[in-house]
């Protein structure tokens, strides 16, 4: 390859985009990141994007909780806190074999997860349900567990987002938030799930737009103006905040040096708020390959990005030997996938090859039992459950209008009825900034307190906002396997 095709390959572009072809064709690109479609958009235009690269790309998506995450068509599996709910980090595993077999099916070969944060803070409105839990040490368990799945199954596994973002209340996406941590507390908690990771064979680390001032307290700058992909307000932005991790040189070698991690480090989206409020496209890519990273993730502008760093080793800021190194574990990546389960050259999908389609009944089937051992009963103070109410009232809070399909038919008005169920699809999602109880459903948890079941589809915590409601289900999540479990709660199944 020569230099130019070289830079290329440090960055991954996100799909579907009108521009996608340009970047696999002319600007040598080494990776393609999925975001919403279906998979057989997905699978025909892998083919075709394969077909047209000089060098196979690598092909991500984030399928935390399964190809349903970013598929619309697909079956979704459970979300990180519910897995660890079952006590068995065997069904992580199941699960991240399964999604492995679908993605591969696609033409996927590189699955961003597991999220290997530590949810120390509930408050946290971006990893929150995403995170196997608050004990880093379980939470190290079930990374490992995952990352074996993924990675026996053929596909590169991804730990994120180091050094861990899980103790903080700030979302990356909006605005940079600060891990104000001793270093010795980082040992303790936030690197031991990505030890485990390691030691389980992770292919990939992702760096998370996080301040660490224990570990590089440079200022970073603050931008007059800047792209405000998830509606970031000026407000929100840091005028004192340190350097991201992702730009960090002192954060890449604790995680080269330290904990010995030699595989391919990429950057979260640098589109983010996080990111973006404190370095333009260019700038940001340059630092971030200084510091020793090897692939950029969603540029706000891979052209300017690609101009900056080849820039950057023209007037010697970047060495030609860091562009090397970099280059050097992409392409060892790739070859991690020659020969591998279903893939010729990088996970290719051929479209009618009947060998490699999973058996999606079989998979429903498993989720549903798996499901059924992450549900969780609180508790249920006034026996209301089984439900056997005559009169029953259905509250949905339903902020980010999430399909649900409860299968429950309310009959009553909340002060008529014998029962309350209160479904609370609060989650964390993108962008949104906030985890919390609207205040007119607290008034009316508490109103009806005595003959209310909340059933959480999301976040577990926002118990602490329901006052004493008789009746409390954990279902983690508003995937389809966790409605049914639900239900077959409330039904006594």
């Amino acid at each position: 390859m020569d230099l130019d095709a070289k830079i290329g390959q440090l960055f991954v572009v996100p799909a579907p985009r009108p521009d996608l072809i340009h970047h696999v064709r002319d600007n040598h690109v080494g990776g393609v990141i999925w975001f919403q479609t279906t998979t057989a958009e997905a699978a025909a235009m892998n083919a075709h994007l394969q077909a047209l690269a000089h060098v196979p790309l690598l092909i991500s998506a984030d399928l935390e909780a399964g190809m349903g995450m970013r598929f619309t068509d697909a079956e979704w599996g459970l979300p990180a806190m519910a897995l660890a709910a079952t006590g068995d980090p065997a069904f992580a595993e199941e699960q991240a074999r399964a999604t492995a077999r679908e993605a591969l099916a696609g033409g996927i070969n590189h699955v961003l997860a597991p999220v290997a944060d530590v949810n120390v803070d509930p408050r946290n409105p971006v990893i929150n349900t995403r995170s196997f839990g608050e004990d880093p040490h379980e939470v190290a368990r079930y990374v490992a567990a995952f990352v074996r799945g993924l990675e026996d199954e053929g596909v590169l596994a991804c730990a994120k987002h180091f050094p861990g973002h899980g103790d903080t209340h700030v979302d990356s996406h909006r605005s940079l938030p600060v891990l104000d941590v001793t270093r010795e507390r980082l040992d303790a908690i936030e690197l031991v799930p990505f030890r485990a990771a390691i030691a389980a064979g992770v292919s990939s680390i992702m760096i998370g737009h996080l301040g660490v001032p224990a570990i590089d307290p440079t200022p970073a700058p603050v931008r007059a103006a800047f792209e405000k992909v998830y509606g970031t307000t000026d407000g929100e932005v840091p005028r004192h905040a340190t350097m991201p991790a992702t730009l960090s040189k002192p954060v890449i070698d604790l995680l080269r040096r330290d904990l010995g991690f030699q595989g391919l480090v990429i950057t979260d989206a640098m589109d983010m708020g996080g990111l973006a409020a404190h370095f333009d496209a260019g700038e940001a890519a340059v630092r971030a390959i200084e510091a020793g990273v090897d692939q950029i993730l969603v540029s706000v502008d891979t052209d300017a990005a690609i101009a900056a760093v080849r820039e950057g080793v023209r007037s010697g800021r970047l060495s030609r030997g860091r562009i090397e190194e970099a280059v050097g574990r992409v392409m060892e990546a790739k070859r991690q996938l020659v020969g591998g389960v279903g893939c010729q050259v990088s996970g290719v999908f051929r479209p009618g090859d009947k060998s490699r389609t999973p058996d999606t009944r079989h998979q429903s089937v498993a989720q549903d039992r798996i499901a059924d051992r992450a549900v969780k009963i609180v508790q249920d103070t006034n026996n209301l459950l089984p439900l056997q109410a005559k009169k029953v009232a259905v509250v949905v809070v339903n902020p980010h209008n999430d399909p649900m399909n409860l299968g429950l038919e309310a009959n009553s008005a909340p002060d008529e009825a014998d029962v309350v169920i209160l479904a609370l699809v609060i989650r964390p999602k993108s962008g949104a900034g906030t985890i919390s109880v609207p205040e007119d459903i607290q008034l009316l948890a508490q109103r009806h307190a005595h003959k209310t079941i909340a059933i959480s589809f999301g976040s577990p915590y926002v118990l602490r906002e329901l006052g004493d409601v008789s009746t409390f289900i954990c279902a983690w999540g508003p995937q389809p396997v966790m409605q049914r479990a639900a239900m077959r709660v409330l039904r006594g199944k």
